[in-house]
């Protein structure tokens, strides 16, 4: 159906807000229990705080957190952390190859029996390693780029116990990035290539886990986009559904809940589809399509419907909508109006995006353009899916163009985020439950002495605890964390 009216835009959520967590209850944790688990990183010698090192590329392997620490030295290492500092250890560090600009330890990928991940070698450039959580037992896997260079590999998945992965490399004959989908068991032998797309294609950075396989989109350059999905083996790759003749369209935004994704396609016309697919040919079906005088954004799913913003290029003002997954008309509930509308370029934007998979609220964060790049405001909301139940949480979050405001779903009722505070605590990280009452700052960790903001980062659960990355005294970038509670505490007791 066309719905030709409303809609909005932004930036992608990151890789952590689409973490699967648990359905339980939780309360806003304390200043208390928020501590920093250990020093590891030097000061910084870059003198800004937001650009300092800090640890990266969480992981919950086996329920122990593990996470990449690329110091501004060059050093490179894998850490694993229990929560304490005795049991925050190095697992492996990797020497520094000769000159700069050594490549980081990055992408950590999880299957229930290893963590795969890349590193740098000084003779075999950064290429795929795993580990079974120990210094003995983490490997060199496969030099997929022979000699020093460096693989380049983006949609690292886990499909059972097997990665599946791309390989992106420049074809210096046809002067275009190659595309190859590849898997490996972790051993050399089992890294294998199932595909080469070959040069004559685009394959999205966006993708889906649905199930027990990885859904991706493919571009034909100038011609159909499709939507293809891999098992990790050869027979089990293919192409579920040729989504729109093309040219020139596009998968905007993704979410997925992990049996059903949901997807845009913003076309040349200026119209915007939304899609749902569960992974297979019959399941991937167009529900609903928004006029060209929108800008829409997807929210995600709750229950039978999913949920989308559109903005009006002419009024500025933001309506949700509710679209029935089993078909029929997109309806609007509510209109969040921007009180800067008419005021030179203050277009409201959807920032991130966070929910708890299979819960019963959508926490989703709104920028308001300026004439810089800042935005001249940045909000966070929350939607049950109705009119009552939408609620403006906080105001304002990163006012920042060099740093936004990251949220993170850890569980149903419950987001992690940053927000800034004119009082003298700046960027800290703030928590809420869903409620204005049950949404406050989580502790102030960097005084004005070190800049007065610790742009916390990557909030992510293992277990009954949320790690993440902080600014301190240290003058350097931390790993903290807090510990979930099912008892409540007043935020006056908290100190």
């Amino acid at each position: 159906e066309d719905a030709e009216g409303e809609s909005g835009f932004g930036q992608e959520p990151s890789p952590e807000a689409e973490q699967t967590v648990e359905q339980e209850a939780f309360c806003p944790p304390t200043a208390a229990a928020t501590q920093r688990v250990k020093t590891i990183l030097p000061p910084s010698v870059l003198g800004i705080p937001r650009f300092a090192a800090s640890p990266t590329s969480f992981a919950d392997f086996q329920g122990t957190l593990y996470f990449a620490v690329n110091f501004e030295d060059g050093r490179r290492a894998l850490w694993k952390s229990t929560g304490t500092d005795a049991g925050t250890t190095e697992v492996r560090s990797f020497p520094v190859p000769a000159g700069t600009g050594t490549p980081d330890v990055t992408r950590l990928t999880a299957t229930p029996t290893q963590l795969f991940f890349q590193a740098p070698d000084a003779t075999r450039g950064q290429e795929l390693w795993v580990s079974d959580g120990t210094s003995a037992g983490t490997r060199f896997v496969r030099d997929l780029t022979p000699g020093t260079g460096d693989s380049f590999l983006t949609h690292l998945t886990a499909v059972g116990n097997n990665l599946v992965f791309f390989k992106e490399s420049f074809d210096v004959v046809t002067s275009a990035t190659r595309f190859e989908l590849g898997r490996s068991d972790g051993t050399a032998a089992g890294t294998v290539l199932l595909r080469d797309f070959g040069t004559n294609v685009d394959v999205s950075y966006l993708d889906a886990k649905v199930g027990n396989a990885l859904l991706f989109f493919v571009r034909e350059l100038d011609g159909a986009t499709n939507l293809w999905r891999t098992d990790g083996t050869a027979a089990g790759t293919l192409q579920l559904k040729r989504l729109d003749a093309g040219p020139n369209t596009f998968p905007f935004d993704v979410r997925s809940s992990g049996t059903l994704a949901l997807f845009t396609l913003e076309e040349s016309s200026g119209l915007t589809e939304l899609w749902k697919s569960d992974g297979m040919a019959g399941g991937t079906v167009r529900l609903a399509s928004f006029g060209a005088t929108r800008s829409v954004r997807l929210l995600g799913a709750l229950g039978a419907h999913a949920y989308v913003t559109s903005t009006s290029f002419s009024t500025q003002y933001m309506v949700l909508y509710r679209v029935p997954l089993a078909g029929g008309n997109p309806t609007p509930f509510v209109t969040l109006t921007n009180f800067y509308a008419g005021q030179g370029p203050a277009f409201p934007s959807i920032n991130a995006v966070s929910i708890a998979p299979g819960g019963t609220k959508l926490f989703f964060s709104v920028n308001i353009s300026s004439d810089s790049p800042a935005p001249r405001d940045s909000q966070l909301w929350v939607t049950n899916g109705t009119a009552d139940g939408t609620q403006l949480l906080r105001r304002p979050l990163s006012l920042s163009d060099e740093y936004g405001s990251p949220v993170y779903a850890v569980a149903d009722n419950l987001v992690f985020f940053s927000a800034y505070e004119s009082t003298g605590e700046g960027i800290e990280p703030w928590v809420s439950n869903g409620t204005p009452g049950g949404t406050r700052r989580l502790k102030d960790i960097a005084s004005p002495a070190v800049g007065g903001s610790s742009y916390p980062r990557d909030f992510f659960r293992v277990g009954s605890r949320v790690y993440f990355s902080a600014y301190d005294e240290t003058q350097s970038g931390q790993l903290w964390s807090t510990a979930l509670s099912n008892t409540c505490v007043a935020p006056e007791a908290e100190e």
